[in-house]
Parts: C-alpha cells; structure tokens; sequence
C-alpha cells in the first residue's frame, strides 16, 4: 500500500486513527499496539503475502535472539556475543541475499549482467533489518529502554505481550517501508506516556500538515519533475546527444526529485505517526541546502547515516585508532587508518546499501575521496586563516556554490542506468558533442524553469521542520544550521492562513494523484 494511495489515505488510515483512539480509551495501550501490529501486517501484505511472511519470520527470529540475549546472565558472555553476532549474521546474510544475489550469481558464473529490475526485492527490508540490528545491540548491551519496554517476559502472557510490543515497534507501518529507522529509546517513552493512544487535537493539527506538505511535494513536484527527467536519461542510455539545456535540466531535475520524492515519504510518515501519538526522527533537513559534502550527511538520510556510522564508521575508526598508535610511527600517515579508511568503507556501504551496481560502487568511491579531501583541507592552515578573515554567511554562500554542482554530478551518476549513459549525459553537459545548442525550443526553457523553480523552494525556503518548530514536529538526531534567509523565519500555526494554504496544497495533490507513481527508494 502506498502513502499517496486513495485507499491508504480515505479508507485505511482513517479506520486505523478511530480504531486506536477507541481502543486506548476503552481497552488500553496493549490492545493498541496489538491493532497497530494487526494493521501494519495488512498495509504491508499489499506487497505481497510472501514478503510479509519474509518480515514476521525476520521479527519472530529477531525477538527470540533478543529474549536469549536478555535470559543470560553477564557470566555468560561468551554465549551472549555469539547469540549477538548470529543474530548479526541472519539479518546482514538477508539483506545480502536478496538484494545482491543476482549480482554475485552472474559474477561467480560469467553471466551477463542481469537487471535488477528482475529480481524481487522485498519493499523495505534494508529498513527493518537495520532496526532490528540496531535492536539486537541495544539488548545485547541491557539498554534501560529495551528491558522497560518489554516488560517482564515470565509466562505466556508476558510474552505474548513483550512479542507484540516489538512485533508493533519493527512492523510500525508509518515508518515500515522507507524509513525512518527509528531505535527503541525514540519509540518506547512515547508508547509508555500516558497520552499514547489518546487522539489529540494538537497531534491531528500538527500531523495533517505534515501529511499534506509530503503528499505535495511527492505527487505535485517529484512525480512532475520524473516528467522531464526521464526523457533525458533516456535518451542519454540510448546514446543519443542531448542538447546543453536538457542535460543540465535532466541532472538537476533528479536532483530534485530524488529530494522530493524521498522527503516527502519522510514527511508523510512523520505526519501519519504524529496523529497516532508517535514522534518519529527527522530523515531530512533540507539537505540541498548544504555548503559541503559533511553538513549534507548531517542533512540527508539522517537515521541511515546514524546506523552505517554506529555500525561501520566508529568500530573501524576505534580500531584504526588502535593499529595507528601501535603499528605506525610516521603520525602523518596515521590518518589512514583512524580516519580515511573509515569513510572510504562508510561511504561505499552506503553506496552499496542502494544495489550493486558500478554507478553506486563509484559514487562512494567519489563521495569517501570528496568527504576526505574535504577533512583534510579543514585541517590547514591556510583554511584556518582564511576561516579568521570571512564571515560565517560569506562561507555559508562560496560553499553553497562550490557544493551544488558536483554533487548535482554525482547524483546524475547515481541515477544513469551505467557508465556509458552517465558519459553521453556529460558530453551534453560540457559541450563536448557536435551542435550542443540544437534543438532548443521553447518547451526545453520552460522545463528548465520547472526545473529550477523547484530547486529555488530548496534553497530558498524553510523546510516543514522549520515552520513547525515551535510544536516538535519530530526527533533532531543531528544539528544544523538554519536557513539565513528572511523567509526562514516564517512559522507554521494552526490558524485560518495556514488552514487555507494547507488546504490549497491538499486540492492540488488531489488533481495528480490518481497517477500512483511508485516511491523512488522502494527499489532500495
């Protein structure tokens, strides 16, 4: 079922707004969460029973690990990590096996390339596995949250209700398919505040506007910028020149699609979990906004970019710190192993995470080598004198410009079917070809105006979080700075103004929406 779905959106989530606020009020917060795991198992089977039977075996292995984990005394270490790195093992072995079999079987045979759109990816699995891995840890470690959460687990009832309690936080469907990949220490104080349940004004005010804003920007501009976007890619993996206009439409295009697309599922999912009593952590934070390729990592995936950090960055940079201090004496070349190899493997599993293509395998190669050089520059001198002598907006301003075009580059690549295509759109970009300039019409300008209207919004405007920062509109994992516009200081209110604007971006969303494009990252 998809967010921008007319059944998810008059029909499903409506019955499941009533149906929590009635339980809560007259059967209490367990019945509650055994609805929402009810209805969460529903709004997923649309993708198919056998991916849902894929998720339940995934929990019901997960919760029983994570009981085993709990069981043991700290005596018992040695079981206790091997029951943790098993654990470990089953949910990484799954998200390998099926989002890189194809690829490691045509490797291994000699085989053709086969496409990835062939082969069935379960719809949001790299999502639950993270959480669940991360889950695993926090047990592993007796984390406060994960023992008051699940409650005491002695005879069937306890844990029947400890079970449905994690069965409803993995399986929570807001944040189910595409994120955010929420931790347990987010989820379980809000479940256990005595408000959880209660269907509160202030909650249907704040998460209807979310709602609405996410609806439009996925159906009014992503899905209307995937309009010329597409063409050009397409064109460019048949070989065929574009002229200079379409190709830079065409790259910053995705550039702003991709953003729109994938904020816009956040936003619907912060919204949709707000009115049901949840707030869930910011994904994005206007991350087109970002002066360099470190503040667009604290912008741009966020909960993603926590766990490859918990999980890959840290315990690599914790060991490099280790071997550098014991194994190399020249203290330049330390940074190797305490800080360059950590982001080169941080950002090739991020690259990866997303399939195994060559595209992917060099935008992180590209991004680790960019995040590194950028480090290292911040490390000179030179770059604390000139820091001295400007002001923070002058460097706010040069770092914008300096960002936005190869980063607009790199995601051209992420989004070329291969090489050759990313090559031909290049070629267009730079005028490298014969006649750069033919066939540029008015329809090509206009698009470009599309286009780039939609990149001012980006850049320009403050983004939902920050209208609605005087009412919490979700969990800030990381810091950032603000918009330096004057327009930043606008703030959403649940007054008449905002009613009609929200309201006028609802009756837009409702002319496209019969299109139900699907979610660019549900092929992730």
């Amino acid at each position: 079922m998809l967010f921008t779905d007319p059944v998810y959106l008059f029909l499903f989530f409506p019955i499941v707004v009533i149906g929590v606020g009635l339980l809560r009020r007259y059967l209490g917060v367990e019945a509650v969460l055994t609805f929402l795991f009810v209805a969460s198992c529903i709004f997923y089977v649309g993708w198919g029973v056998d991916y849902l039977l894929m998720m339940l075996t995934s929990i019901v292995v997960n919760w029983v690990l994570s009981q085993i984990l709990l069981a043991l005394p700290d005596s018992r270490r040695g079981s206790r990590k091997w029951i943790f790195w098993l654990g470990i093992a089953f949910n990484i072995s799954a998200l390998v096996w099926f989002k890189y079999s194809f690829f490691i079987f045509n490797f291994s045979t000699g085989a053709a390339a086969l496409s990835a759109g062939t082969v069935a990816i379960p719809v949001g699995i790299s999502f639950y596995t993270f959480q669940q891995a991360v889950f695993l840890q926090d047990a592993y470690n007796r984390d406060t949250h994960v023992v008051g959460y699940l409650g005491n687990a002695n005879g069937a009832a306890g844990i029947s209700r400890g079970f449905v309690r994690y069965a409803a936080f993995i399986a929570f469907f807001p944040q189910l398919v595409i994120g955010p990949i929420v931790y347990l220490k987010e989820f379980a104080p809000q479940v256990r505040d005595a408000t959880f349940g209660r269907i509160r004004r202030d909650n249907l005010e704040i998460g209807l506007f979310l709602l609405v804003v996410g609806l439009f920007k996925k159906v009014v501009i992503a899905d209307n910028l995937a309009r010329i976007v597409d063409p050009g890619f397409q064109s460019a993996s048949a070989g065929a020149d574009l002229n200079v206009i379409e190709a830079w439409t065409s790259a910053f295009g995705y550039y702003g699609q991709l953003y729109f697309d994938f904020s816009g599922y956040s936003d619907m999912a912060l919204g949709a979990a707000r009115i049901l009593g949840i707030t869930l952590p910011i994904n994005f934070a206007s991350p087109l906004k970002a002066n360099s390729i470190a503040d667009f990592y604290k912008r741009w995936h966020i909960t993603l970019t926590r766990v490859i950090a918990r999980f890959m960055y840290t315990p690599i940079s914790i060991w490099g710190a280790r071997f550098a201090s014991t194994r190399i004496s020249w203290r330049p070349l330390r940074r190797f192993p305490l800080i360059w190899l950590p982001l080169l493997v941080n950002f090739e599993v991020i690259a990866l995470w997303h399939g195994a293509a060559s595209t992917f395998l060099l935008f992180g190669i590209i991004h680790g080598l960019w995040y590194i050089a950028e480090t290292e520059t911040r490390q000179t001198s030179a770059w604390r004198r000139w820091k001295s002598r400007t002001s923070e907006r002058t460097r706010n301003v040069l770092g914008r410009i300096l960002f936005t075009v190869p980063m607009v580059l790199c995601f051209a690549l992420f989004r070329s079917d291969g090489l050759s295509t990313m090559g031909t759109l290049m070629q267009s970009m730079f005028l490298l070809q014969e006649n750069p300039l033919a066939g540029i019409g008015m329809q090509a300008i206009l698009d470009a105006g599309l286009v780039f209207g939609a990149m001012a919004i980006c850049w320009f405007l403050p983004n939902v979080y920050e209208l609605t920062r005087n009412f919490k509109p979700g969990i800030f994992t990381w810091t950032y700075a603000d918009g330096n516009t004057g327009l930043a200081r606008l703030r959403w209110s649940p007054n008449l103004l905002w009613g009609v604007v929200t309201a006028g971006a609802a009756m837009a969303t409702l002319y496209y929406i019969g299109r139900l494009p699907p979610f660019l990252y549900l092929g992730f």
